[in-house]
Parts: structure tokens; C-alpha cells; sequence
């Protein structure tokens, strides 16, 4: 098995530079063969492009040298942070005294990144199954077991780049901005959910668990914490560790580390109970289309429905000039675009839910054009 240091071997060069970049060592010479950095202390560090020249290894393990003497950190952990600069790392702490019950955490670990996943692309409280979206997080996300003074979980996720929506038929509407991959929207989905967590028991309000499961925690994913916590004592230690390659949101960035303790699985307990009774209250809404964004070709058939947004401005006497956006299948996107350009006003059931960026409806069925 591959140490720290030669697993950078296979690092791209792209993702080298952008590390360096972020140290605050500068680019200082670049041809079609090496790129050479400058830093503070009048020393280069010089990377050959070609990554199967054979003395490649060379000058990459002169770059942690450099790296470890400028900082006075360990190589191997200079290593371990270029390797994990592309990645998002989830761990969870198990007492040593545990570990007979360690590889019965793999099956709670995999429902809460699978049910993190299925919550990206509908917003249900409960599942039953995984979408295909939830299946390839699954074999994206890598989980390993490690062992310190106790042991952990690591799990890694590679973050890829943010897919700008297609804002050229926006106006007026809710600011979706860009939209962070789904490996990232996963991960930030479980840090948020057990943010609201530890702000429920502090504040001693249930509901608010509940409130807050559109960005955090459904039934599902409060059972998956509930089930690590039969396997490892009290408190589980949750650490987390944003790649460098792209930045998370405010909401989530300067969070390292979450306790999960006794009052903590209480009420994911009651939360988890209150979203498996909960039956939704369907609400017909009317509007005006006033805003479509799509990821990609809206009219394939392969897409995610999470892909394709519309922005709806509110007509009913009693939520006048309210805005909310929908995600939709393909033929009511459609549907959606056509009432658009004639500005019809639009019918839609569903489930109003207040998220982050604004209201959304949750849902959504009988989507047609009124008048």
C-alpha cells in the first residue's frame, strides 16, 4: 500500500499548483516542462509537467521537504493535506475500546451519505429506496477505517468544480447562483443537518430539528446517526474538513467538529419518529413563471429533476407577490417554459418548504397552465 508521499504521484498537476497558489507561493516561471514557484524564504519549488518522467518522484518529494522545513510540520502531514486537498473528509470518532463493534458502523455510514444524496434530488422525509443519484454517491464517496490513539472512520469525497446555472431567463427571481456539485451538496447536507442538531438541544426546541430538514436531516439520516450511536460510546465525535479546491459555503466553512451526545440522540429520535408520521398537506398554488434555469439540456431524458428549476411569482389573494422555485420533470419544464414566454398563470400542488436560499415547493404534482 501506497504511503502519503507516493500516493501524490498520482495528483494532477493542475491540483499542485492550485495548493501551492493557496500557500502563498507564487508562479514564477512556466514553460511546456516545468513550473517553478517562488515563496518567502528566496527558495523554488520546481514541478516537472510530465507526471510519468521517471524522475518525477523527485522533485514532487522535494516539494513536501520544502514544504515541511518552511512550516515545520511532519512531511507525512504535509502530505496527507495535498492529498486531501481535493477532497471533502467526513470522520467519525470510535473509542479504541469499540473496535469489535467497528465494522458495523460501514452499514450507518453508507445510509447517512445514500439518504444525503436522495435528499438532493427530492425533498421527502422518509425514503425507502436510493435513486440512481444516491447509488453513484455511494461509490464515490470512499470510507476507510483508521487507527491513531483511537480509532475513526475517514470518509473522502473528490469535490468537483461549481456548475453555473443558466441565468439567461432570470429576472426578478430568487438568487440560485451557482450550484455546487453533488458530492459537495452531500456532504454540506450532513454538516448543516448536524449543526441543526446541536442548536435544538441548545435552544430546546424540537421543532426547529424538524423545520430545518430541507437542508439537513430526514428520517432516514436521523436513524443513521441514531444506529452509529448503538456501535461507538458516547459522545461521537463528527470532524470535518472542507477542501481547499472549493470553498464551502459561509453557513458551514469554519465548522470543524461537532459532539454528538445523549440530549443530541434524544432528539434526532423524536425528529425521526415526527417525520415518519408526518403526512403532507397539499397546497395549490397559482403564479407566473418568472424565472427557468437549467444545468444542462432540459429536455434530456437522463437528466435530474434538481437540474431544471423554475422561479414561480405568486398570484393567490393571499401570498401576492410571494416568490418560489420548483424543480421539475421534464415535460412540466416544459410546460413551464411555454407558459413563460405567453405569461399565462400557472397551476401547481405541492408542499411549501422555507430553505436557505427561499421557498421552495416540495412535491410538486398537476402542473398546468390556467389561463
Amino acid at each position: 500500500m501506497m504511503g502519503k508521499s507516493e500516493q501524490l504521484y498520482t495528483v494532477p498537476i493542475k491540483d499542485l499548483k492550485s495548493y501551492l497558489e493557496l500557500q502563498s507561493w507564487s508562479l514564477k516561471n512556466e514553460n511546456e516542462n516545468w513550473l517553478v514557484f517562488e515563496g518567502n524564504h528566496f527558495v523554488d519549488i520546481v514541478l516537472a509537467k510530465d507526471t510519468l518522467a521517471p524522475d518525477y518522484h523527485v522533485y514532487v518529494d522535494h516539494m513536501v521537504k520544502t514544504l515541511s522545513s518552511e512550516r515545520g510540520t511532519p512531511p507525512e502531514s504535509i502530505a496527507s493535506e495535498i492529498y486531501a486537498f481535493d477532497r471533502d473528509v467526513l470522520t467519525v470518532s470510535v473509542d479504541a475500546a469499540s473496535v469489535d463493534n467497528a465494522a458495523g458502523l460501514m452499514p450507518p455510514i453508507k445510509r447517512l451519505i445514500g439518504h444525503a444524496a436522495n435528499m438532493e434530488r427530492s425533498l421527502k422525509r422518509h425514503f425507502s429506496q436510493y435513486y440512481l443519484e444516491a447509488r453513484n454517491m455511494l461509490k464515490h464517496f470512499a470510507v476507510t477505517q483508521e487507527f491513531n490513539d483511537n480509532g475513526y472512520y475517514r470518509v473522502e469525497s473528490q469535490v468537483g468544480e461549481k456548475e453555473p446555472y443558466q441565468m439567461n431567463l432570470l429576472c426578478h427571481s430568487l438568487d440560485l447562483g451557482e450550484k455546487l456539485p453533488l458530492e459537495r451538496r452531500v456532504m454540506e447536507r450532513i454538516a448543516t443537518g448536524l449543526m441543526a442538531v446541536e442548536f435544538s438541544a441548545k435552544k430546546r426546541d424540537l421543532q426547529y430539528l424538524i423545520d430545518s430538514y430541507a437542508d439537513g436531516f430526514n428520517a432516514n439520516m436521523c436513524s443513521a446517526i441514531l444506529d452509529i450511536s448503538k456501535l461507538a460510546p458516547i459522545p461521537i465525535t463528527f470532524g470535518l474538513k472542507w477542501s481547499g479546491k472549493l470553498p464551502a459555503s459561509q453557513s458551514v466553512i469554519k465548522l470543524d467538529r461537532i459532539l454528538v451526545n445523549s440530549l443530541h440522540l434524544d432528539y434526532l429520535k423524536r425528529a425521526r419518529d415526527k417525520h415518519k408520521e408526518w403526512r403532507p398537506k397539499f397546497q395549490s398554488i397559482e403564479g407566473r413563471v418568472i424565472g427557468l434555469s437549467s444545468l444542462d439540456d432540459p429536455r434530456a431524458d437522463n437528466a435530474d429533476n434538481s437540474e431544471r428549476s423554475i422561479v414561480v411569482s405568486l398570484t393567490n389573494h393571499n401570498a401576492q407577490g410571494k416568490k418560489l422555485w420548483i424543480n421539475l420533470d421534464k415535460e412540466d419544464y416544459i410546460t413551464a417554459h411555454k407558459a413563460h414566454i405567453e405569461w399565462k398563470v400557472i397551476s401547481v400542488d405541492g408542499f411549501a418548504v422555507k430553505r436557505r436560499a427561499g421557498w421552495q415547493l416540495a412535491y410538486p404534482q398537476d402542473f398546468k397552465i390556467l389561463r
